[in-house]
C-alpha cells in the first residue's frame, strides 16, 4: 500500500515537470486582474480630459505587455520546436561527466553537461532537470556556463555544481529540458533519453604521516634509502654447490629425495619501492537495509582510504592500489583518477574476505574497517604484523565530530544538517550497534597501536 501511495505521489511530481507556465505567469497574471479592477473600479468620469488619456496610457501599457509576452512565449515555442525536430530526425548529443579539475578547485562537487544542438529563447534560459538512479529527480538548474557573446547560442556546455549525498557513481536516466523565456512565464519542457554516469569523488582529509615498507619492485629505477631483504629465486631453494653453507641444507628433503638442496638467502634490494595498498570492503555484518552504515560510515571510509593513499604518494613511493571488487577502466590512462574512481564506485559486500583478497607475498598496507572479521585480521596481524602496516578504520567516529565540513569536508558543505540527524538517529537505535561497537574493540585489541586505528 505504502509502495503504491509513493509511485503515485511520484507520478503526479513527474507531471508537475511539464506545466507549461511557471508561478511567476501565475503570480503576474493575478496581479494584473487585481490592478486592472481597481483602476475599474476608480475610474474617472466619463468624458473628461483625464479619463481619456487614462485610458489612451492604459491601453498603451495593455499593448506593449501583450507584445513582450507574446515575443518571450514565440521565442520559447521556436525554440521547443527546433528541439524537438532534431531530436526526431537527427538526434540530440547529451553527455554527462565528472569535472574533477573544477572539483577540485572550487572544492565542489562538480559535473560538466553538454547539450547540442539546442536553440536558447530570445535572451531566454535553457534549465534541465536529471532522473538518476531510476528514482531521484534533482532540482531545476541552469549551466553555468563559459561567456558567450553570440546572440543565437545553437548548443550549450557548462558546468553544474550538485551536492549529492554519496560517494558512489551515479547513473542518469532521462534529462528534463526546459525551455524558458526571459521573463520565466513560460517553462516547456522536453523528456531526452540518456545514458550516462559520473562518480563523486573522496575529498582529502589532513593526516599525520604514515610509514609503510615496500616490499616489492616492478622496475629497477626508483632506489630507495634503505635496502630492503626480498625473496630469492623460485621456491627458494637451489641444489648443494661446495661453496655453499652447510648449514642451509634442507635435511627433511634430503631424508624423502637422497637430494642436497640448500635455502636461498634473503637478498638486499635497493630498488624495493613499491607499495601495494589493499583497502577490504569486506563486511561481517548484514548492513543492507542499515543507512548510517551505508552513507556516512561508508563515504567516511572512502575518504579516508583516499587520503591515506595520498599520503603515501606524497612520500615519493609508487604505491599500487589493489582493489577488492571489480573497477571499470575508466581513467585507466590516469592511475590517481583510477584509483579515486575505483574507491568511490567501491560497495560493502560479503563476496571476498580478508584472507581470500590480501596477497601476502607483496602487501605492504592492509586498510581494514569496523565491518572486517576480528578472526581473519587477527590471523594476518599474527603471521605479517611486523612485515605489514595493517591500519584499521574506525567507523563510529563519522559521527563523533559535529563539524559538518570537517565530517566530509567540502562534498556536504551545501547538504542539508537535518539528513545527518536522520542517520544518527537511525544508528543510535540500530539493533547492529553494539555488535559493531564491541568488534571496533576488538579490532582495536588486535592492531594495538594507537598509530595504526585512524578515526
Amino acid at each position: 500500500m505504502k509502495f503504491s501511495i509513493n509511485r503515485t505521489a511520484n507520478r503526479i511530481k513527474q507531471a508537475a515537470f511539464f506545466i507549461p507556465f511557471t508561478i511567476y505567469f501565475v503570480v503576474f497574471s493575478i496581479a494584473l486582474i487585481a490592478v486592472y479592477k481597481f483602476l475599474e473600479n476608480n475610474q474617472q468620469e466619463t468624458g473628461s480630459s483625464f479619463s481619456d488619456i487614462f485610458n489612451l496610457l492604459f491601453t498603451v501599457a495593455t499593448w506593449f505587455t501583450s507584445v513582450m509576452v507574446l515575443i518571450s512565449l514565440l521565442s520559447v515555442i521556436v525554440s521547443y520546436a527546433h528541439f524537438l525536430y532534431f531530436k526526431r530526425k537527427k538526434g540530440i548529443l547529451f553527455n554527462i561527466s565528472t569535472d574533477i579539475k573544477e572539483s577540485e578547485l572550487h572544492l565542489k562537487q562538480t559535473v560538466r553537461l553538454i547539450i547540442n544542438p539546442v536553440l536558447k529563447p530570445l535572451l531566454g534560459f535553457i534549465k534541465l532537470r536529471l532522473l538518476y538512479d531510476k528514482q531521484h529527480f534533482s532540482h531545476k538548474f541552469s549551466l553555468l556556463e563559459k561567456n558567450n557573446k553570440k546572440l543565437l547560442v545553437t548548443g550549450i556546455e557548462g558546468i553544474y555544481y550538485w551536492t549529492l549525498p554519496e560517494i558512489k557513481e551515479y547513473h542518469v536516466e532521462h534529462a528534463v529540458v526546459y525551455f524558458e523565456d526571459i521573463f520565466q512565464f513560460f517553462s516547456i519542457a522536453v523528456k531526452l533519453p540518456a545514458k550516462n554516469q559520473f562518480f563523486t569523488q573522496p575529498t582529502l582529509k589532513e593526516l599525520n604521516s604514515m610509514s609503510a615498507l615496500p616490499r616489492k619492485t616492478e622496475e629497477t629505477n626508483t632506489r630507495i634509502q634503505y635496502m630492503k631483504k626480498v625473496e630469492g629465486e623460485y621456491l627458494n631453494y637451489k641444489n648443494f654447490e661446495n661453496n655453499d653453507d652447510v648449514r642451509r641444507i634442507v635435511w627433511k628433503i634430503y631424508a624423502k629425495n637422497k637430494e642436497l638442496v640448500v635455502r636461498i638467502p634473503e637478498i638486499m634490494d635497493p630498488y624495493a619501492s613499491h607499495v601495494y595498498l589493499y583497502a577490504s570492503f569486506f563486511s561481517g555484518f548484514d548492513v543492507a537495509d542499515n543507512s548510517a552504515v551505508q552513507v556516512p560510515f561508508l563515504n567516511y571510509y572512502k575518504t579516508m582510504i583516499w587520503s591515506l593513499y595520498q599520503n603515501f604518494v606524497k612520500q615519493g613511493l609508487e604505491v599500487k592500489y589493489i582493489p577488492d571488487q571489480e573497477v571499470a577502466n575508466n581513467n585507466r590512462n590516469d592511475l590517481q583518477q583510477w584509483v579515486k574512481y575505483g574507491i568511490s564506485t567501491s560497495k560493502w559486500h560479503k563476496e571476498k574476505s580478508l584472507k581470500s583478497y590480501v596477497k601476502t607475498n607483496n602487501a605492504s598496507v592492509v586498510i581494514i574497517s569496523s565491518l572486517s572479521n576480528v578472526n581473519e585480521v587477527q590471523e594476518l596481524f599474527d603471521q605479517f604484523g611486523s612485515t605489514i602496516t595493517i591500519i584499521f578504520i574506525k567507523l563510529s567516529d563519522a559521527f563523533r565530530r559535529q563539524n559538518l565540513i570537517d565530517w566530509v569536508q567540502w562534498l556536504f558543505v551545501e547538504n542539508l544538517k537535518e539528513d545527518i540527524a536522520v542517520h544518527k538517529r537511525n544508528w543510535s537505535v540500530s539493533t547492529m550497534r553494539m555488535k559493531i561497537r564491541e568488534n571496533e574493540k576488538k579490532l582495536e585489541t588486535v592492531v594495538g597501536q594507537a598509530s595504526r586505528t585512524l578515526g
